[in-house]
């Protein structure tokens, strides 16, 4: 009896063992795969390879599934694990696939459905290659730059220097509703040093610069010149209290012609300052014969106190050479051109020609001077700038562009190579009206269409705020006199085109 109950015990121990085993293999085969999975010719070979033959296989596992990341995310991902127990690897777990990057295709097939463990589902089975379909058709887009990358065409051209193009751009998408508001623009504006920065350490004395007497006018002047050779570096125009002209008006001409676009040069127009100190040293350092005399026009200079120091605001004008003078008082010749757009145009030389002869009695003999330097420009170019020049001398009330005597046509516009440059704008802006401007307004009926449609998009209070910062109250009373301008040269430009046309009035 003894003996038969042994023997069941033995039975009950083997029938264990062999269950325990059996359970073992089913488990080791549902969790485990080996690198032999995803060589295909091996597998088909040898099937026995999808399962582990000794532990030591079961523990190296995890380092053969962590070296194929790219075969496990399109079969984890897409189409899911049928055995609850294995974990989905997450994206966290896999730092050899950066973010963005386009996962590695598996050409593997999928497992065979003889595989008893059900470690791929059985509609996987049937189409093995979808997940690697859907993970190539929809790959994971490149990550986002970082957003001080993200600049426009516009800052593009500002943050090369380009300022000038920078604000046509701008104003172009501003026109053409590609930029919701100005700011784009302004921006462009105040990006631009030469709106924004006051010269203090451009103009310290060194080397062999001077300061010397510039006059030919009836309000202070100065030129800074190298006294080595009495080259001129620039003209100023100090602050004073001889208020036909203003040092900050000069300024805002050369601001406003920038913001408008206008066809015609002007010098670039900075404000600069000098201390007390510096200008004396500068101005001794002349050998001038005028500076001595000069002196006595001191008296109406305004020197600004700060702190414990005194400084003299100039307008730093730059000095532009060659030139020679262009006698736009003559104005019999070039208006009938520019009321007439179908007139024939004669060519350049022969209607520089024709102004010159109505200047000063020897002012034919600059006729070469000017065919040179008008180089390709035609006639019709030219025009284009004089247009330009008497709309924006009417909205800035800018009242001395023309001399009065003949001996004297030409002292405040200048023609140099690329055409005509208007200097000494100083006179610009003042709180009065000058009918002279209006007189010379309706000598022109022919405008150019970027101009006008500029002076038309921009709001005026916020021209207002680059052309004089910090505007004093006779400059606030200057702008309101603009914004009336503005107005009515609108209102003039608009009332031509319903009487002749835009495509006989917007025509430059």
């Amino acid at each position: 009896m003894h003996h038969i109950h042994t023997l069941l015990q033995i039975s009950v121990l083997a029938l264990s063992s062999a269950f325990l085993i059996s359970c073992a293999s089913a488990k080791g085969t549902s969790d485990t795969k080996t690198a032999a999975e995803y060589q295909p010719e091996t597998a088909a070979s040898n099937p026995s390879l999808s399962a582990p033959s000794q532990p030591e296989t079961q523990a190296a596992q995890p380092e053969t599934q962590a070296a194929q990341p790219e075969a496990h995310a399109p079969q984890n991902t897409d189409q899911g694990l049928s055995n609850p127990e294995q974990p989905i690897p997450s994206s966290a777990a896999q730092p050899e696939q950066l973010e963005g990057q386009k996962p590695v295709k598996d050409d593997s097939p999928a497992e065979s459905t003889g595989n008893p463990s059900g470690s791929v589902p059985t509609d996987a089975a049937k189409q093995p290659d979808k997940s690697v379909t859907t993970t190539q058709t929809q790959p994971q887009q490149p990550p986002e730059p970082p957003p001080e990358l993200h600049l426009t065409e516009v800052q593009m051209l500002s943050e090369s220097g380009n300022h000038k193009s920078a604000r046509q751009l701008a104003l172009k998408n501003l026109r053409s509703g590609k930029s919701k508001d100005a700011s784009e623009f302004w921006e462009a504006i105040e990006s631009d040093p030469l709106f924004s920065h006051t010269m203090d350490e451009e103009v310290q004395p060194h080397g062999t610069n001077a300061i010397s007497a510039l006059g030919g006018g009836s309000t202070v002047s100065f030129k800074y010149t190298d006294s080595a050779d009495e080259s001129a570096k620039a003209a100023l125009k100090p602050d004073q209290d001889l208020r036909q002209t203003m040092y900050r008006s000069g300024i805002a001409y050369y601001r406003i012609c920038q913001i408008l676009g206008c066809s015609f040069d002007i010098p670039v127009t900075r404000p600069a300052r000098f201390s007390k100190s510096n200008f004396n040293t500068l101005y001794n350092a002349s050998g001038s014969s005028k500076n001595s005399g000069y002196r006595s026009k001191f008296e109406h200079l305004i020197w600004a106190k700060e702190g414990n120091s005194s400084y003299l605001y100039v307008g730093y004008k730059e000095w532009i050479s060659p030139f020679t003078g262009f006698p736009i008082e003559v104005t019999s010749v070039w208006s009938p051109y520019l009321k007439n757009p179908d007139a024939n145009l004669p060519e350049v030389k022969s209607f520089l020609k024709a102004i010159l002869s109505g200047g000063r009695a020897d002012a034919v003999k600059h006729l070469g001077t000017l065919t040179e330097y008008a180089g390709n420009l035609t006639t019709r170019d030219i025009l284009h700038q004089i247009s330009d020049m008497i709309l924006m001398d009417y909205l800035s009330n800018n009242w001395d562009r023309f001399a009065g005597e003949q001996n004297n046509f030409g002292a405040n516009c200048h023609f140099h190579p690329g055409g005509i440059i208007a200097i000494d704008n100083d006179a610009a802006f003042p709180a009065w009206h000058a009918p002279r401007v209006v007189r010379r307004l309706n000598m022109v009926e022919m405008f150019s269409k970027d101009m006008v449609e500029n002076l038309r998009t921009l709001d005026p209070d916020e021209l207002m705020h680059h052309l004089f910062p910090n505007p004093t109250k006779e400059e606030l009373k200057s702008f309101e006199r603009f914004k009336e301008r503005r107005r009515d040269a609108l209102k003039y430009i608009d009332d031509l085109i319903q009487k002749k046309g835009k495509d006989k009035v917007l025509v430059f």
